[in-house]
C-alpha cells in the first residue's frame, strides 16, 4: 500500500514536470530569441526550385536529330513574395504609431494618391528607428524629410507596380502581360501562392539580361529566374505531322496527372504524344532559401540550414530512333507541288514508314512559341485544315489505284481467273443505266494484266458486278481498308468500305450499281494514304499486310538498346502467289508505253526525272488514280485541271513501288484536287523513289539490313 501511493505521487510529478519544460521553452523561443526567430519567418522563405529535365530526343534512322532540346530561361512569380501595399504598411505601423485599425486607412489612402503626400510626422525615438530602418530596408516610394514620412504612391511597393515594371522590363504590350500575369494567379490559387509559378516562359536575351540585373538588386521580390530547356524541331515544318509538338499541361490535365507540375509541357501530337511516356524524363528539384525579396542566400548558408540532399538531380528522357529517313522526308516534302494533300513512303515487307508528310504543314517551333495566339488562330481558320496529318486522319475515294484491289478479290473469290478476259467497247449496261470507261471507244477484249496498265473501267465494273459488295469489301477488309492500320499515332481514322449492311443502314437499301462504283474506287468508298500504302506492300510482297511502324528504336541517354521494333504481321492473303503476280505485273507496266503513267518518261518540264527513270535501270511499277470530288458535266469532266475551279477538280492518286521485280521501296502521293495522278501525283513518288536508290539504298541502315 505504501508504495502504491509512493508510484502515485511519482506519476503525478511527471505531467507538471513536462508542462513547466514547455514553458520554459516558450519563454526561449517568444521572449528571448522571439526577435531572431520573427525576422527569420518574415524575411526567409525556401523555395523549392524544379531542375528541368531533358526530354529524349527523335532521331531519324540514320541518327540524325529531328528533334533536340536548347537552353532556355523561364520567369516564375511566387505571389506571397510580391510587394504587398497592405504588408509594408503594417512592418511601418510600429514606427508610424498606427493602430491596428489604422494600418487599412493608410493603405487607402495610398492607392487613392495622385502624387507624392505626407504620411505621418514623427518624433523622438520614433524618428530615429524610422531613419534606422529606412537605411536597412530598401522601401521605393518612401522618404524621410526630417522628420516627416513622405510617400510617393507611383513608387510605393503594390503589386501594381511590380506588374507595371515588369511590362516595361520585358516590353511586352500591356494586354498581352495581363494574360500572362492572370494566368499565373489562376494557377496560384490556395496554397499554390506559396510556391514558384511560371509567369514568363522562353524568355529573349535581352529581356532576361534586364530582369536577372533587376531581381539581383532586390527590386522585384517575388519574381525568379530559372534556367529550363526548350524543346527544338530542328528541320523547322519537315515531318511536322509525324513528329507534333508540346505545349503547357492544363489544371485539369494536373488533376489526373500528379506526376507533372504546373508549368511543364507535354505531348499533344504525333509521336510526341504518343510517346510521351518514353520521351518524358523526371524532373530534379533544388531546394534554396530567399529572403523577402526573392534573393537567394549563399550556398554554404542553404547547405547548413537544409542539409546536403537539398539537390535533387533531374532524370533524362529515352531517345527514339524513328524509321523514317530525312533525305526521303526532304525529297517528299520538296516535291509535292499542290495545295494539300500527303505523301507516305514505306519500306516495303515490313511495315516501317520511311517518310510521312501533311500539306499544309507548320513549323512547331511556331506552336510552342510564347506569341502563338494568332499562329494557332490562323491555322485554325485555314480551308485547307493544315491541323490534320492527311496521311491518316483525312480519307478520300481512292479512284483507280483500288482496281488492283478489285482485282485480288476477284482472285480471292473465283470470281476471276489467271486466264479470263473481258471485253471492253467503252460502256458497262445494267438494267437502263449504264457506266462509261475513261476510253471512250473501249479496250477490246482485255486481261487483268492489260486492264490494270491502262486502267480500263469496264473490265472493273464487270468484275465488281460479279464479285458483290460483300465479297469485294471481305478481300478489302483483309487488305486493311475500313479499319485502322494501328500506326503508332493519334486520331487515325478508319475510312469507309461499304458491304450490303453499310447500304441498308445509310439508305434503307442496296442497289446492284453501287458496287460498279466501289469497284474503280469510286461511292462510298474511302481510305487513307496509309492503308493504300499498306495494301499495296501486301500485294507486291507475296501477301503479307504489315502494321506501319515509325519507331526503330528506343535507347537511353547513354545510348544502351531498350527496345528494338520488329515488322508486325496482321494478315496474310490466301490466293496463290501466282495470282498476285499477275497483279504486280499489271501495275509494274503502268510506266510503260500504253500505260496510264508512260507520260512521266518524256515529261519535258522535268527532264532530269525523266532522264533518270529513263536511263536509271530502275523499273517502277506503280498504280494512277483520279478520283471524283463532284459529279460534273460531261463538258467540264474534259477540261484540263487548270480550267476548273479548284474545289471542283479531282483528286489525284499515284502509288508507286521500285523494283518493279523484287520491290523495296512503295510510295503514295495524293494531290487533293490535283487533277490527273499521272501528271500531279506520279512526279512525286518517282522523286522519292529517286532519292531512295541516290541518297539512301546504298548506306545507312537499310544497306545493313540487306
Amino acid at each position: 500500500m505504501y508504495f502504491s501511493e509512493k508510484r502515485f505521487v511519482f506519476l503525478s510529478f511527471i505531467p507538471i514536470v513536462i508542462f513547466i519544460v514547455l514553458i520554459f521553452r516558450l519563454f526561449y523561443l517568444q521572449i528571448i530569441r522571439g526577435d531572431y526567430y520573427l525576422g527569420r519567418s518574415e524575411s526567409n522563405f525556401i523555395q523549392e526550385r524544379p531542375i528541368s529535365h531533358s526530354r529524349g530526343l527523335i532521331l531519324d534512322q540514320t541518327g540524325v536529330a529531328l528533334v533536340d532540346n536548347r537552353p532556355s530561361h523561364d520567369l516564375y512569380v511566387t505571389f506571397s513574395l510580391l510587394p504587398d501595399t497592405y504588408l509594408t504598411v503594417r512592418k511601418m505601423a510600429p514606427l508610424l504609431g498606427y493602430k491596428k485599425s489604422e494600418i487599412a486607412q493608410a493603405v487607402s489612402q495610398i492607392k487613392a494618391a495622385q502624387k507624392e503626400f505626407v504620411l505621418a510626422k514623427l518624433s523622438g525615438s520614433n524618428c530615429r528607428q524610422m531613419e534606422t530602418w529606412l537605411s536597412s530596408e530598401h522601401t521605393p516610394g518612401v522618404s524621410l524629410q526630417g522628420c516627416v514620412v513622405h510617400v510617393d504612391p507611383a513608387l510605393f511597393p503594390s503589386r501594381e507596380s511590380a506588374l507595371q515594371e515588369l511590362t516595361t522590363l520585358l516590353d511586352l504590350p500591356v494586354d498581352e502581360m495581363q494574360i500572362y500575369w492572370e494566368s499565373a494567379k489562376k494557377k496560384a490559387e490556395g496554397l499554390g501562392q506559396y510556391k514558384p509559378v511560371l509567369l514568363v516562359s522562353d524568355l529573349d536575351f535581352d529581356s532576361y539580361a534586364r530582369l536577372e540585373a533587376t531581381i539581383s538588386l532586390g527590386a522585384l521580390p517575388g519574381l525568379a529566374l530559372f534556367d529550363s530547356i526548350r524543346r527544338r524541331y530542328v528541320q523547322g515544318p519537315l515531318a511536322a505531322h509525324a513528329l507534333g509538338y508540346l505545349n503547357e499541361i492544363s489544371a485539369a490535365e494536373l488533376l489526373k496527372k500528379p506526376e507533372y507540375r504546373p508549368g511543364q509541357r507535354i505531348g499533344r501530337r504525333g509521336i510526341e504524344l504518343m510517346y510521351e511516356p518514353v520521351l518524358r524524363g523526371e524532373d530534379g528539384f533544388e531546394r534554396t532559401v530567399v529572403d523577402a525579396k526573392g534573393r537567394r542566400f549563399s550556398e554554404a548558408i542553404e547547405t547548413d540550414w537544409l542539409g546536403e540532399d537539398r539537390i535533387e538531380p533531374s532524370v533524362p528522357g529515352n531517345n527514339l530512333t524513328l524509321s523514317i529517313d530525312l533525305e526521303l522526308q526532304k525529297a517528299a516534302e520538296k516535291a509535292f507541288a499542290g495545295k494539300a494533300g500527303s505523301v507516305v513512303a514505306l519500306e516495303a515487307g515490313t511495315g516501317f514508314v520511311l517518310a510521312m508528310a501533311s500539306f499544309p504543314a507548320y513549323d512547331p517551333n511556331q506552336i510552342i512559341s510564347r506569341n502563338n495566339r494568332k499562329i494557332f488562330e490562323g491555322l485554325t481558320k485555314d480551308p485547307l485544315k493544315p491541323w490534320l496529318n492527311k496521311a491518316i486522319q483525312e480519307h478520300y475515294a481512292p479512284g483507280s489505284t483500288f482496281k488492283a484491289i478489285t482485282a485480288v478479290a476477284g482472285f480471292e473469290h473465283g470470281a476471276l481467273k489467271s486466264t479470263d478476259h473481258r471485253y471492253c467497247n467503252g460502256l458497262f449496261h445494267l438494267g437502263r443505266a449504264s457506266w462509261r470507261c475513261f476510253k471512250r471507244d473501249g479496250h477490246g477484249n482485255i486481261d487483268v494484266v492489260e486492264a490494270l496498265k491502262t486502267s480500263c473501267d469496264v473490265f472493273f465494273y464487270n468484275l465488281g458486278y460479279d464479285l458483290g459488295p460483300d465479297r469485294l469489301a471481305e478481300t478489302a477488309r483483309l487488305l486493311g481498308f475500313g479499319r485502322k492500320t494501328g500506326v503508332e499515332l493519334d486520331m487515325e481514322i478508319p475510312g469507309i468500305m461499304p458491304d450490303k449492311a453499310y447500304y441498308h443502314k445509310r439508305l434503307g437499301y442496296y442497289s446492284p450499281g453501287l458496287v460498279v462504283n466501289s469497284a474503280i474506287g469510286q461511292g462510298d468508298v474511302t481510305v487513307t494514304p496509309l492503308q493504300l500504302a499498306v495494301a499495296y506492300d501486301a500485294m507486291v510482297n507475296g501477301g503479307t499486310l504489315y502494321k506501319p511502324q515509325l519507331v526503330r528504336e528506343v535507347r537511353d541517354v547513354d545510348n544502351k538498346l531498350l527496345e528494338k521494333k520488329h515488322p508486325v504481321v496482321v494478315a496474310h492473303l490466301q490466293e496463290s502467289t501466282g495470282n498476285l503476280a499477275l497483279v504486280k505485273e499489271g501495275l509494274s507496266h503502268v510506266m510503260e508505253p500504253g500505260g496510264t503513267a508512260a507520260s512521266l518518261l518524256w515529261r519535258y518540264d522535268l527532264p532530269e526525272l525523266s532522264k533518270w527513270l529513263r536511263e536509271s535501270g530502275v523499273r517502277m511499277g506503280g498504280k494512277t488514280g483520279t478520283a471524283q470530288v463532284v459529279r460534273l458535266s460531261k463538258l467540264i469532266k474534259h477540261l484540263e485541271p487548270g480550267q476548273v475551279a479548284y474545289s471542283e477538280r479531282d483528286h489525284a492518286w499515284f502509288v508507286g513501288f521500285a523494283p518493279a521485280e523484287k520491290p523495296e521501296i512503295i510510295v503514295v502521293a495524293m494531290t487533293e484536287h490535283g487533277g490527273f495522278g499521272g501528271t500531279a501525283s506520279a512526279p512525286v513518288v518517282a522523286e522519292v523513289v529517286k532519292t531512295w536508290y541516290e541518297k539512301v539504298r546504298g548506306k545507312g541502315r537499310y544497306a545493313q539490313q540487306k
